[in-house]
């Protein structure tokens, strides 16, 4: 069984996914639906079988994205996080089908019942007056090597379980995650070397106690026959002995680990001492491999975005909650656009090797690039060997006409130093920059998208570049005149009439 855990509104909502497809989106019709202004209506579906979850975007706008990667249709994983849109949704395996908490047993308290504090056991002094310290070794250094080793949510859990079975004589073993407002869900329900247990009952009752005490215990239980009257008495052969601890890692309790067996005298204090020991071990890696997994989703995002922004700019989109992550979606903002293109770059390829063509073409680029994030400007894309860059998106900066300008002084100051070393080989660039509303966003096929900005005033801004910059030159439109004119010096170059274009512009020479 699959399940889905997401936020709205600041609270937490899961979704179980049933065998078949499961269609998500905005319309009424979804089977999931989900208020989302970045989802379609039909956003995609979840493909569901007995051990197997897929998911297929259905060709929405902005796209679906597994593990920060976008995806058209991929078989998930436990753990995996699949964003919809800009909503990250996480995905988990349950086994709900194989093992169900129940109200219908009870702990048999006696002379035979130990409890152990969480916090207690976690002290050395405690350990080494109860365990062996030969078994208390094996288990430091199987843990060590779990917390080195292992990376994936999944293998983690599945790794905890193993060292239950190496550490203590269970014939079953049991881990839940869950607590504060997430339900307890089975996540791997095993029994000693043997398949896995087809059906399996634990008490709801012990669950809730060990984890709100934060005890561990070592007792027995037995389940009622629920057609039984209360004065009528157990089923003695269904007791089981069991030990139960939580998983306890500083603060919080993300789950328990359970253990039975039906041998009614199998396990001693020193076991239940161990056994509480490796689920606070347990506990920390299971925390450090969910923290990796964050981190492998945030360092995704992070490269995608450092491809368009300046360090500053991406610290701050990062720094914003989910919703901020609407800033991509397609949008009308007032921006500046600056286009930057060397001149007679192609003429003087034709005498390099591509090798040198390549060194040439990165060094100017990579040099423009920075004097763009000097400015925190976004760097839309490179075209051959020109660079488009926009002033104002994704976030709003009032003073984006004087940013532009000043990329493009400072351009031209990078272009002088690398000139210094050519001697009579110098390197020239056009720069023109235009002001106006744009729609800016993530922009595409639901196969490839990208972060860009489209409209009149970024044509605009093309045509300058190409038709009425010399080389060496920086000129600029009306309306970015108007803005900057008290803090830059410019000189008027007249009207122009541009391809493309009926109404003539406006043009402005930037000294200096």
């Amino acid at each position: 069984m699959f399940t889905l855990s997401y936020t709205k509104n600041g609270a937490p909502l899961r979704h179980t996914l049933r065998q078949g497809v499961t269609l998500v989106g905005r319309s009424p019709e979804c089977d999931l639906l989900m208020d989302n202004v970045s989802i379609s209506r039909r956003h995609a579906v979840f493909e569901v079988s007995a051990d197997r979850c897929a998911i297929r975007d259905l060709g929405s706008s902005n796209g679906t994205y597994r593990n920060g990667v976008v995806v058209t249709g991929v078989e998930l994983d436990d753990g995996d996080t699949v964003t919809l849109g800009q909503l990250p949704v996480q995905v988990h395996k349950s086994l709900d089908d194989h093992l169900t908490l129940t109200d219908n047993q009870v702990m048999l308290d006696g002379d035979a019942t130990l409890y152990r504090s969480v916090v207690q056991v976690g002290a050395a002094g405690a350990l080494e007056a109860s365990v062996d310290a030969g078994r208390l070794l094996t288990l430091l250094s199987d843990v060590g090597r779990l917390l080195v080793e292992t990376d994936t949510l999944s293998e983690m859990l599945e790794r905890v379980v193993q060292l239950v079975f190496d550490a203590v004589p269970a014939d079953r073993c049991f881990l839940l995650l869950g607590g504060g407002d997430e339900a307890l869900t089975p996540r791997v329900v095993r029994q000693r070397n043997s398949p896995d247990p087809t059906q399996v009952t634990i008490s709801r009752t012990i669950c809730d106690r060990v984890m709100t005490d934060r005890v561990a215990l070592l007792s027995a239980n037995a389940q009622l026959d629920p057609r039984l009257s209360a004065g009528d008495s157990i089923r003695v052969e269904n007791l089981r002995a069991f030990m139960c601890a939580p998983l306890w890692n500083r603060n919080d309790v993300i789950g328990v680990l359970y253990s039975d067996s039906q041998d009614v005298g199998r396990f001693s204090g020193a076991d239940l001492d161990l056994f509480t020991a490796l689920s606070n071990y347990a506990a920390v890696a299971i925390e450090r491999a969910r923290l990796t997994e964050r981190v492998l989703v945030e360092t995704r995002r992070r490269e995608r975005l450092q491809r368009y922004h300046s360090p500053a700019v991406v610290e701050q989109i990062l720094s914003t909650d989910v919703e901020g992550d609407a800033s991509f979606l397609a949008q009308e903002r007032d921006v500046s656009v600056l286009f930057a293109d060397l001149v007679g770059f192609t003429t003087r390829a034709e005498k390099l090797s591509p090798h040198e063509v390549a060194k040439l073409l990165n060094s100017c680029l990579a040099s423009m690039t920075e004097a763009v994030f000097e400015q925190n400007g976004t760097l839309d894309k490179f075209i051959g060997d020109a660079l488009l860059a926009v002033f104002g998106a994704p976030f709003d900066q009032p003073d984006h006409h004087l940013r532009a300008v000043r990329t493009a002084q400072g351009i031209r100051r990078r272009m002088e130093e690398l000139n210094r070393d050519r001697g009579d080989d110098p390197l020239a660039v056009r720069i023109a920059i235009n002001s106006g509303l744009a729609m800016a966003g993530d922009i595409g096929s639901p196969k490839r998208r990208e972060y860009t900005v489209l409209g009149d005033v970024v044509n605009t801004a093309s045509r300058m570049q190409s038709e009425v910059a010399a080389p060496g030159q920086i000129v600029i439109g009306r309306a970015t005149f108007d803005r900057v004119r008290d803090q830059v010096s410019a000189r008027p170059l007249g009207e122009v009439i541009l391809s493309g274009r009926s109404d003539q512009v406006e043009v402005f020479e930037v000294d200096g």
